[in-house]
């Protein structure tokens, strides 16, 4: 990966590369799945808390004094310098149904930013990286930045998460789209997955244009929140849910009543 300056965290972001694959293929490899139930009523597997454990494990060998923050097990740490932030299966649901609308996500916190992360996407091998101020890449090749022009009416929006758990400012978003629709022949087309970091990708890839993140779990925003940002994305901040913009006429439409 070729960035053209000096990366103070190199040697971190190239371990993180490399555990992400190498755990995740010893965690799956010929391994009997055990399902669960948290008490948020989501599901987890003991290959989504063996692979957080076995990334731990890696990266303490290398950096024994660093932080965790992780889902499943060191939910509850506080942000601070040297922090490495896991999510070991974002769409665990779809994981279990061998869907492919699941990611490995991770992401490194110094210094009071998120200075790197990595969204991997198991099923298609792919890998989406983040460096602070140097841009975005997917497999090491650099992504041109996304131009903010595309149509309110033209554009593909993404909604993560629940909508049991959608907050009333995010649900009027939603419902003004849909009447917004009933009215227009022209008008933007819904996708909903249950996955932040897979979603994220989409919006990297062009696939959607205006994604509506409504997980508030430091895990499920940060990786995906500094590769948007490394793109370009307009982002708008709602009650600690984020939407992420390429879409003209936006703020006019978020506007109206």
């Amino acid at each position: 990966m070729e960035t053209g300056q000096r990366f103070k965290y190199k040697r971190e972001l190239i371990l993180a590369k490399k555990l992400v694959i190498k755990c995740y293929k010893q965690c799956t490899k010929k391994a009997n799945m055990d399902i669960k139930q948290k008490e948020d009523k989501s599901l987890v597997t003991n290959i989504d808390v063996g692979l957080e454990k076995l990334l731990i494990k890696n990266i303490k060998k290398a950096y024994e004094k660093d932080n965790f923050l992780t889902e499943e097990t060191s939910n509850r740490t506080n942000l601070s310098d040297r922090t490495w932030v896991i999510d070991p299966i974002d769409g665990t649901s779809f994981f279990i149904r061998n869907c492919p609308f699941y990611s490995v996500q991770l992401a490194f916190y110094d210094e009071g930013e998120t200075q790197f992360s990595i969204i991997y996407l198991p099923k298609s091998h792919d890998m989406y990286v983040a460096i602070r101020g140097l841009g975005a890449f997917l497999n090491d090749k650099k992504i041109s930045k996304r131009k903010n022009d595309v149509s309110f009416k033209r554009c593909n929006v993404a909604v993560c998460g629940s909508p049991s758990k959608w907050d009333n400012e995010i649900t009027k978003i939603i419902e003004k789209i849909y009447n917004y629709e009933k009215h227009e022949y022209q008008s933007p087309k819904f996708l909903l997955i249950n996955s932040s970091g897979y979603t994220y990708t989409l919006l990297a890839s062009g696939a959607v244009d205006y994604f509506i993140e409504t997980a508030k779990n430091k895990w499920d925003q940060l990786p995906g929140d500094l590769l948007a940002k490394e793109l370009s994305a307009t982002c708008y901040d709602i009650n600690g849910a984020k939407i992420y913009s390429f879409c003209l006429q936006l703020d006019e439409f978020l506007s109206l009543q």
